[in-house]
């Protein structure tokens, strides 16, 4: 009795697990690094903040992203805010690479924007 109690446990806590893993949400925003002149002088590549595809629809507001930088493994005071559109879907952070050394990006907080005009929502 005591082992079939356990098994229904086991099978029902599996089902649960696989129905979260079939839905993988896409990120509103992700760190990217592409080629840059500059950056490549340092050996290193530009970081930049990119609005994913779905996030872009025009009926949808703005995404604010608020980013940590990390240089040479030591977190800095620097704690900024960036607001992502469809119009301007990417923002330029810096060199993976700078001249003193290597520095990152982390991503803090994304929280969507209302549009202009309309009612604020929390989602």
């Amino acid at each position: 009795m005591r082992v079939s109690v356990l098994l229904l446990l086991l099978l029902a806590a599996q089902s649960c697990h696989a129905e979260v893993a079939e839905e993988p949400e896409e990120p509103l925003v992700r760190l990217i690094e592409t080629d840059d002149s500059l950056c490549l002088a340092h050996g290193g590549q530009m970081v930049s903040l990119q609005l994913a595809e779905s996030a872009m629809p025009m009926q949808e507001g703005p995404v604010e992203v608020w980013v940590d930088r990390w240089f040479m493994q030591v977190q800095t005071a620097d704690h900024t805010k960036h607001v992502l559109t469809a119009e301007t879907p990417e923002k330029e952070l810096g060199c993976s690479q700078s001249i003193a050394g290597p520095q990152y990006w982390t991503l803090s907080n994304i929280e969507r924007l209302p549009l202009a005009g309309a009612p604020y929502r929390k989602e």
